[in-house]
Parts: structure tokens; sequence; C-alpha cells
């Protein structure tokens, strides 16, 4: 469904009731036309002509935000400057995602065949893991987009959730497209081998600083109201996570017991949870260390200072 924001400015929902394995995508019409991220399905996007859209933006390189890229043949395609490479080779994408961490922080647990990342679903082209899609080229931070008619935007490197992570801003509308900062209850993602704890939380301080009219994202309708309230919200979730971990740290802890309290996944609906649950351990001891709040008292295991 087409849910219009400004003049030429639209974003395109999932015919889906949860939006994951989709996500939320945007519409631009201009003298060119042009999508940002290709994760709403095949149905969703039968609401436009796919042969007219002349560029595809990507704000970063999960399924979600890719699977349905295979199906605009005729559109040039560009992704942020960081995570380029992961668009064309496997190995790439899977160490972006986290995967060369798996014998350090997994052990000796096998590592499961990763087709089974994302549900399958006739309405979601292609396998399942990665996706390989023809660049045309990359953009970096600050780049502006023109794309005539008086739709002009820029990109805004926004990392934490992943280390190419971009959204994009409409000025003249006052609209952000945040990518997957995304204001939900669950709080911010970050269980990539590339997320990042500090320049999430400097992310998110950026788009307050900005202070959008509307904030549009991924995985949650457009919000008009209180928009730095439920950025506060959301952040505060992994902060709430950061001050249980200082707290446990009282004791020496190893990343296995760490995730063993379940802080981040109370449930365990994708097999991978587990493997997330741990990223997110390893990524909070990275940013406590940096903060100079714990330190690693010997080869894997970590106390607060």
């Amino acid at each position: 469904m087409l849910m219009p924001l400004a003049q030429g400015i639209s974003v395109l929902m999932p015919d889906a009731p949860n939006f994951y394995p989709y996500c939320i995508c945007m519409y631009i019409e201009g003298e060119q036309r042009a999508v940002i991220d290709f994760g709403a399905g095949i149905k969703a996007f039968e609401e436009i002509d796919k042969n007219s859209v002349d560029i595809g933006l990507l704000t970063h390189n999960h399924p979600d935000h890719t699977h349905c890229g295979v199906l605009f043949a005729n559109t040039r395609l560009y992704t942020g400057k960081e995570e380029e490479q992961s668009y064309w080779s496997e190995e790439n994408y899977l160490n972006l995602r986290g995967f060369s961490l798996w014998k350090k922080i997994m052990g000796d647990k096998a590592l499961p065949e990763i087709k089974n990342v994302l549900p399958i679903s006739p309405d979601i082209p292609g396998r399942p893991g990665f996706i390989k899609l023809d660049l045309a080229g990359t953009f970096t931070d600050r780049q502006q987009f023109d794309l005539g008619r008086g739709n002009q935007f820029t990109a805004l490197h926004l990392p934490g959730h992943s280390s190419g992570h971009y959204g994009f801003y409409f000025e003249k509308d006052g609209i952000l497209f945040s990518g997957d900062i995304d204001t939900t209850r669950g709080g911010p993602w970050y269980g990539d081998g590339c997320s990042n704890v500090g320049q999430f939380i400097n992310s998110v301080k950026l788009i307050k600083e900005i202070n959008p009219h509307v904030l549009a994202s991924s995985h949650r309708r457009p919000l008009t109201e209180n928009i730095g309230q439920s950025l506060d919200s959301y952040l505060q979730v992994m902060l709430d996570r950061e001050e249980q971990i200082y707290d446990l740290l009282k004791e020496p802890h190893t990343i296995e017991q760490l995730a063993g309290y379940q802080l981040a996944f109370k449930k365990r609906i994708f097999y991978l949870e587990d493997f997330w649950e741990r990223i997110y351990m390893h990524h909070h001891l990275q940013h406590l260390m940096e903060l100079g709040a714990a330190a690693e008292i010997q080869p894997g295991i970590f106390q607060r200072t």
C-alpha cells in the first residue's frame, strides 16, 4: 500500500501483518523515480511501475531490505560505500553479518545453514541469506540527490545497526527516513558483527538534532508526533540492557555466561537468536571497555573496573 507523505514522496507498506521479513520502503517521484529499499514484497511492488524506476537506494545489506531488488532489472542500484563489497561477495556478506565471530563466541557449536535466516514465502523472491545484487555505484555521508520537481534529499550515514547503515533526509518537507532506526518496542537491533553500541547512540542523537517533522522507518508506520520521546524510549532499551550488564560485571563473566541471562532475546523464535544474544553481549562489552568501565581481566573473562 502506498502512503503519501508529501508531494511525490510516499512510503510503500508491505502486504503483511508483521513487517519482518519485510520492510517498509519509500517511493519518490520527480523527473526521475527512485525507490529506497526493496523489502516490501512482490505484491506490494505491484502498485508501482517497476520498469520506470530509475534509481534504487539501499539503506544497508540485510535480506529484509534487499530481497525484491532482483525485480528491478532496469533500475540503477546504489548502496553506502561501507558495505559495497557485501553485495557481490558472499564471504564478505557473512563477515559483515558477524559469522567470522562464530567460533570466538559460540565455541564448538556447529554453524547452522544460513539459508534459514529468512522464512520462505512466495511473496519473497530468491533464496534466504546472501542476495547478490549488481550495483551501479555507491554513495557517502551527506551526498545529495536531486530527482527534479523539487524532490531533493540527502544521504545520512547512521551506523550502529550495521557499519554502512544510512538514512535519507528530505529537508524541504522535514521527512527523515531512518531505515532500521525504527523506534519499535523491542529497541535497537545490533546483532551484526559490524554493529556498534556507541555508533548507534550517536546516530539516534543525530536524528534528534535534525528534529524531523516526520520520522519514517523500516518497521513502523511513520511518526508525526512525539518523535524525540519515541527515539529516547527506543534507545533506552539498549541503555538499560547495558546497565544490567554493568551491574552483573561486579563479578567476572564470560560472554556465554552473560548471554545465559537472556537480556535481549527472551524467546527463541529464530535459530540464530542465541548467536545474536552473544553478539549483543560482545558489543556491550566492547562499548564498556571503550568507556573504561570494564576490562578483559583474563582471555574471554570480563569484569567492571
